[in-house]
This record gives structure tokens, sequence and C-alpha cells, in this order.
């Protein structure tokens, strides 16, 4: 389905989170499923990491690949529902079954093609093929569900098309590939086959620049969102790389969290003496997603998905006026 010629932007309200300490631990990356969200954790102090599955309505479903991970990166689901992770320390994809049962791994070290060095992002074609952002190598390489390589792109530098420790990564419904060009501090797309397209961003905290970008996904009307992980928020962009607007995180108490604090009267009265303002914002976002209207955020730092819903209804170009040269809303 092409994408619309406009919007109108009726909100982007916060809706709920999911998850919290000793679950979703240091979630670096997430997936969506039918009825649940799959986040991937590290370890805080030392090597390993593992998935766990919480319900919408905040449920905990339990752990899985929870074996053999040192340092978790990238999560991926596909249509099948196997679960697709990257571990940057071992240089390597593994592959397990939606009910946890290991499948595969393949990669080994190295900068040859079909090698990699410490993979981070992934995301899948509408061929089921899998793009995996080969950090280490400053490029992007294309597997098959089976680890076949396909071919690849990217160079380090910071030029159109170059590439400086890439992260994030999503192909949207019309196959161009986004990626977090995390040193650059920017957002790169290119078409399937690696042509340069369009990038937007740069150093900085006005709105529109990075610190250090870490996820990117794009929703069904084209609009674009970066995991500004250094600037702890979110921001969105219209399809041609305009800022939008931001999100600066509006937790509320999840409910796995409210059950666990009610069962401790030290964390209660320790919460009755400060200031909680701080709780609700994002701290260190590493990964955003969409599914439907719904945006869902890694809150990393806090460890908790964080989830808002779009509402936006889509324009023809008959519906809407031409494009003006000084364009406010302070007349309207």
């Amino acid at each position: 389905m092409p994408y619309p010629y406009a919007l109108l932007r009726a909100g982007f309200p916060y809706v709920t989170t999911i998850g919290m300490r000793r679950v979703t631990s240091v979630p670096v990356d997430i997936a969506i499923g039918e009825d649940r969200v799959y986040s991937l954790g590290r370890i805080e102090l030392g090597n390993g990491g593992n998935v766990r599955m919480v319900s919408l309505e905040d449920e905990d479903l339990g752990t899985m690949a929870d074996e053999g991970l040192v340092w978790p990166v990238g999560l991926a689901l596909d249509p099948a529902g196997n679960l697709f992770i990257s571990d940057e320390a071992e240089h390597k994809i593994t592959v397990y079954s939606a009910q946890g049962e290991k499948l595969e791994e393949w990669g080994s070290e190295g900068s040859e093609p079909g090698e990699l060095h410490r993979p981070s992002a992934m995301a899948f074609d509408a061929s089921g093929d899998l793009f995996v952002v080969d950090t280490g190598n400053d490029r992007v390489q294309k597997f098959s569900r089976s680890g076949e390589p396909l071919g690849g792109w990217g160079s380090a530098g910071s030029g159109e098309g170059e590439l400086s420790m890439p992260w994030g990564i999503h192909v949207d419904v019309e196959g161009d590939v986004y990626i977090a060009d995390w040193r650059n501090d920017r957002i790169q797309k290119f078409s399937p086959q690696g042509e340069f397209l369009m990038g937007f961003g740069g150093s900085g905290e006005d709105d529109g620049q990075f610190t250090r970008p870490s996820g990117v996904a794009v929703d069904e009307h084209g609009d674009i969102y970066v995991a500004d992980r250094g600037n702890n928020r979110v921001q969105l962009f219209d399809r041609q790389g305009r800022y939008v607007e931001k999100f600066l995180g509006e937790a509320t108490l999840s409910k796995q969290g409210r059950a666990y604090i009610l069962a401790n009267q030290k964390t209660l009265r320790l919460r009755e003496m400060t200031s909680v303002e701080s709780q609700k914002r994002f701290l260190g976002p590493t990964s955003v997603r969409v599914a439907g209207n719904r945006m869902y955020v890694a809150d990393t730092g806090h460890h908790r998905i964080q989830i808002y819903e779009k509402d936006a209804m889509p324009l023809s170009e008959e519906q809407i006026m031409a494009p003006l040269g000084a364009p406010t809303l302070l007349t309207t």
C-alpha cells in the first residue's frame, strides 16, 4: 500500500508501560508479537542476557534464550514466530523457535563477504531475507534466513552512503532500508540494493539533531521514528526527513512494578520522600518499534517498555492545500 500524501496529525498520547527491572532488565532491543512483546536484555554487570516475554497486559510470560548469549544486541522476529538474536561478542546470529528451542546459529568473525564483526540490529524484508548491521565493519549485509550471504554495502566514512559504527535498521513496506548511523549522528535511507536515497540529522541536542542514534523504525504512513539514545528521547520525522515532534517519556508505574513495590516498605517510603519526575522520562532508549498505530520504546536505562498510540488521518492531495513557502499554525 502506498504512503498517504499527507496526514492530519491529531495527537500521539502515551498509553501504558510494561515490564520492570528484574524482568525486562536492560532491554537493548524489542520485537512485537501478536499478543506479547519480546525484550532482549543484557546482564547489568558482566556478560550474558536473555529474552523475556511480556504480555500487552503486563504479565510476565517467561524467559527464553537464557544460555549462551554473551553480549546480545539485536532482536528480529520472522513471520513464523522464530527469534533471531545478534551477539556482538560472538560475531554470530542465533535462532530460537517461538517455544524457546535453539534451532541454529551462524556467522563467523571477519571482514570478508558473509563474515561479521560486532553485528547489531537486524530486519527482515518482504521476501524473508535478513538485513544485518555489521557494525564493526561499517556496513550492512543481507543473508538468507539460514545465513547464506546475499550481498551488502557500506564503507567507513562520513560522506553520503558511508557509515560509522551503524546500529539500528528498518526495512519499510517499499523495501527501502533505513540505518541509524550511530557515530555520524544521522539517519540514512538506501534502496534495497544499497543506493543512497536520503539522509538527515547531525550532532547536537536541538530538534532534528542526534547524539548516538541507536534505533529506527518506519510506520504505515512512512513516518520515521528514531531512538535518540544519547539525548534520552525518541524523535519523529515525516518520510522526507522533516522533524515533526519528540517524545521524552511519560511512564506510569507498570502493573508488575506496582506489585513489586507494594511488597517493599522501604521502596514505598523512598518514593514517598522524593520527586518522581525523572522516573517518567526515558533514560538511554535504545530501540523503537512500531506495530499498527502503536509505538513501543525500549526504555533501556529504566528497564521497561513505554507504549504510545498514534492518532492520525491519511489525506489525499485533493484534501489539502499545496505546500506553503512559510508555514505556521499561528494563522489558523
